[in-house]
């Protein structure tokens, strides 16, 4: 009989708990490791009947990696499925007895959907397969950004998708600095030197620092490392390409941006992202022919993936936004309208997306207008 053993890792959660807790209850055991909380959440845990155990233990050194090993020996020795998550997610309603009944006696791991973030409607934003429902032949590694390796001889994996069943959607509490992840990336990057998956995301780091320089020199170097061309580094390269293209196009460069998404493309044609990416381009050098037409493309050849490499809009309304913009300037009215809607339904706070959209309703009423007029006159 399948067991699942839900196990976390926490500090200072006390406003998630109720909600964590009531979710991951679907789950047979529920461990908790708690590194040093000062907000009664390790208290609060002690207490409730539906944790399984609960420990803490504060690191003079803390580093992801370490923390979550350590929380997984937590997990009662007849817990045959591990799933890993922090206080800030949830569950879709029955995971649990989902993955239970699929889970075979040789499955090893279970990919399911991520939700990331959500944009104004509700709707999950940045979302791709994850990973983090295992047996117990994986370990963590890395000191943050942390991943899940298998201990021995990872080519005998035997995964389960589930992603059209299981959702794990995430709330972030934007409150927490993540200051103390930079040099937890640099620490990674001295332990691992060549390679280029922890690279890039020291490179990520940085734009999120807004040291842009830094970053666009950062993402460059990830592209000339050995191992980026690599099977198993696919994503870092496709990804490096794509975020050196976003750069140049904020620092303006568009000619070098262009050249990257071609780069993308000849990689990939079947991402949205890099065509979307050089209609948004052409809409701002008023070339709306070429814009609509990379817009397009980006919708006949894009497949949705569901990885870290699409940006959390271009499966929403962002296409349809650019496609709306380029064909108004074009003036296709009916058609700019009809994407304009899309796009106004995805992000419907956004004043730019509504000032557009009741724009291009006003054009196509004066137009009705005039044409009444002229069949009047006539």
């Amino acid at each position: 009989m399948n067991k699942i053993c839900v196990y976390a890792i926490c500090k200072n959660e006390l406003k998630f708990v109720d909600k964590w807790l009531d979710n991951m209850s679907e789950a047979d055991y529920i461990v908790v490791l708690d590194t040093g909380s000062t907000d009664g959440t390790y208290e609060k845990l002690l207490e409730d009947k539906r944790v399984t155990k609960v420990e803490q233990k504060k690191y003079e050194t803390f580093r992801f990696d370490v923390a979550r090993n350590d929380s997984m020996k937590l997990c009662p020795d007849d817990a045959n499925i591990l799933v890993c998550t922090d206080f800030d997610e949830l569950f879709n309603k029955g995971w649990a007895d989902i993955l239970r009944k699929n889970w075979k006696e040789d499955t090893t791991r279970c990919y399911y959907n991520y939700a990331w973030s959500h944009n104004d409607a509700g709707e999950p934003r940045d979302m791709f397969k994850y990973d983090k429902m295992h047996d117990r032949s994986y370990q963590w590694i890395f000191p943050v950004h942390e991943v899940l390796a298998r201990k021995e001889d990872p080519l005998k994996e035997i995964s389960i998708n589930l992603q059209d069943k299981i959702l794990l959607e995430h709330f972030q509490d934007t409150s927490k600095p993540r200051k103390f992840y930079f040099d937890l990336l640099k620490l990674a990057c001295d332990e691992n030197p060549k390679d280029s998956h922890v690279r890039m995301l020291l490179a990520r780091e940085y734009l999120l620092k807004k040291d842009i320089d830094t970053g666009l020199k950062e993402f460059l170097e990830v592209l000339k490392m050995p191992d980026v061309n690599a099977p198993n580094k696919r994503l870092v390269l496709l990804n490096s390409l794509l975020q050196v293209a976003f750069i140049y196009e904020e620092l303006k460069n568009f000619d070098e941006a262009i050249w990257y998404c071609q780069e993308f493309i000849k990689e990939d044609p079947t991402y949205r992202d890099p065509y979307f990416l050089m209609g948004e381009m052409y809409n701002l050098m008023k070339m709306y022919t070429l814009s609509e037409a990379c817009v397009k493309a980006g919708f006949e050849y894009g497949v949705h993936k569901y990885d870290w490499v699409e940006r959390g809009n271009t499966w929403l309304g962002w296409g349809n936004d650019l496609l709306g913009v380029a064909q108004f300037k074009l003036k296709k009215y009916e058609e700019a309208a009809k994407n304009m809607r899309i796009a106004v339904k995805h992000e419907p706070n956004d004043l730019r997306v509504l000032k557009n959209y009741i724009s291009c309703l006003e054009m196509i009423n004066k137009y009705d207008s005039e044409s009444k007029k002229d069949k009047e006159t006539k």
